[in-house]
């Protein structure tokens, strides 16, 4: 009875958690529906957008300022800001937010090209640097009076060095409205054959000083005439060289100029300077002219000018020595080489030889040598004796020469340079005829020939004295014992 109690019980036990399961997910099921409320009283809900949190500036780069309004703006960035134009001038304002390494940002404007241009074009650089972290710009630049309407870009560049002391640049645009100029022209409505046209001529050019060496400055004035029937428009003058050595003074080699209309002149000058590496000679130099007329044509004019460079002449020439011993009769060959080693030309270049004993038989002529070459030749040298005048006497031995280069410069101006050459002449040996030494030395041998005959002879005689007396004193012994 026990057991059978205890298999109910846990029969029942198993089965309740079944149940509750089966009770849960049964699709059949039902609940209380929901309450449905009509259209008309459905609410919605309102939402307090949360402040837009003011943009924190990129270490890396700078961003204009969108959402504050400062003086002079009728409107922020973020609501389509324009500059505004007044009697004449337009005012841009650029608010830009960053970090820079000394708090410091440059702007420059880039008006763009001068075709059409409503703007005076000048240098309208500024630099910021009140405060950390926002750097307010307001760029003026004055109007053309005979602007014509549209929208014209500003190209804004930002120069400044980031928060690790590299330099960047950023650029930002921003469009001018003009609306109180001129409607543009159509060129449809005036025949071809009737529009007239503006054409500049530089009238004269000055440079001072005329005559300049290396690395020296030197001012170009230039008078600039409107020989054509209208205004010259945005009016842009450029220079420079294409010839190695001479550049110009200023960074910015262009210059923007007013208008010129017709029949007037405009004067300018500028500054270019030589490097020390400039050619001698007449070098060049260009100037350009850039404009546009009434109906927008652009148009162009180049025109070369010269600037007279002098150069110190320098060279240099291989070494030249002679034979430490020569002999009469002979010839030598010695090198003429000249190297130009200098920024002018060595003209006339000319090499010889002068010495007693030693007579070139001409000159080397090497005519001019251009910088960076050089020229190359052989002098022939006849070996003489030292005296070779009428009346002249044989005569040898030692003797010193002057080996010279002459040239002339580019001023006209003639230069030597020299080296001195020695040697010694010796006497030509003639076939089958003795020379004195060896006539010296059989003299010395035919000396020694008759000494050793009279040494002969007197041994002879005392042999002989001795023999005879030898001779005499056995003759005398003998006579004696008879």
């Amino acid at each position: 009875m026990n057991r059978l109690f205890a298999a109910l019980l846990a029969i029942l036990l198993l089965a309740l958690p079944i149940a509750a399961f089966a009770e849960g997910t049964d699709p059949t099921a039902s609940e209380p529906p929901e309450a449905t409320s009509s259209p008309a009283e459905t609410q919605t809900p309102t939402i307090t957008p949360e402040p837009t949190p003011e943009p924190t500036p990129v270490v890396e780069q700078l961003i204009i300022d969108s959402r504050n309004l400062y003086d002079g703006m009728d409107r922020t960035y973020a609501q389509g800001y324009v500059p505004r134009v007044v009697n004449g001038r337009v005012y841009i304002i650029l608010p830009l937010l960053g970090q820079t390494y000394d708090g410091k940002v440059t702007i420059t404007a880039d008006l763009g090209a001068t075709a059409d241009s409503p703007f005076i074009f000048g240098n309208y650089s500024q630099t910021v640097g009140a405060g950390w972290g926002a750097y307010v710009f307001l760029i003026e630049i004055p109007l053309l009076s005979e602007r014509i309407n549209g929208s014209y870009p500003v190209v804004l560049k930002a120069d400044y060095l980031d928060v690790l002391g590299q330099q960047k640049q950023q650029s930002f645009t921003v469009y001018v409205t003009v609306t109180d100029g001129k409607n543009p022209p159509d060129p449809n409505d005036v025949p071809k054959q009737e529009v007239e046209k503006p054409e500049l001529f530089i009238s004269e050019c000055t440079v001072d000083p005329g005559t300049v060496g290396g690395e020296q400055e030197f001012s170009v004035s230039v008078t600039i005439d409107n020989i054509g029937a209208i205004r010259a428009r945005s009016v842009r003058l450029s220079y420079g060289s294409e010839a190695a050595g001479i550049i110009p003074v200023e960074t910015n080699s262009a210059m923007h100029l007013p208008n010129i209309p017709s029949g007037k002149s405009e004067a300018v000058s500028f500054k270019l300077r030589t490097t020390k590496d400039v050619l001698a000679g007449e070098q060049p130099f260009y100037i350009t002219l850039d404009y546009v007329d009434l109906y927008g044509g652009v148009y162009t004019n180049t025109r070369t000018f010269l600037v007279h460079v002098t150069q110190p002449a320098e060279m240099s020439c291989d070494p030249v020595t002679l034979p430490k011993e020569v002999t009469a009769g002979e010839t030598v060959s010695l090198p003429a080489n000249v190297f130009n080693i200098g920024k002018s030309t060595l003209r006339n270049v000319s090499v010889n030889l002068t010495g007693a004993g030693l007579f070139p038989t001409s000159s080397v002529f090497l005519g001019d040598i251009q910088p960076s070459e050089a020229g190359y030749g052989e002098m022939k040298v006849f070996i003489g004796m030292l005296s070779m005048t009428e009346g002249y006497t044989e005569s040898y031995g030692k003797t010193s020469a002057v080996y010279t280069i002459s040239y002339t410069d580019d001023a006209g101006e003639t230069h030597t340079t020299e080296q001195q050459l020695s040697t010694e002449i010796k006497q030509p040996v003639i076939a089958g005829e003795k020379t004195d030494a060896e006539k010296k030395a059989e003299e010395e041998q035919k000396r020694a020939m008759s000494q050793w005959w009279i040494s002969a002879l007197a041994a002879f005689a005392v042999i002989a004295i001795v023999v005879a007396v030898i001779v005499i004193s056995k003759f005398t012994r003998m006579m004696r014992m008879k």
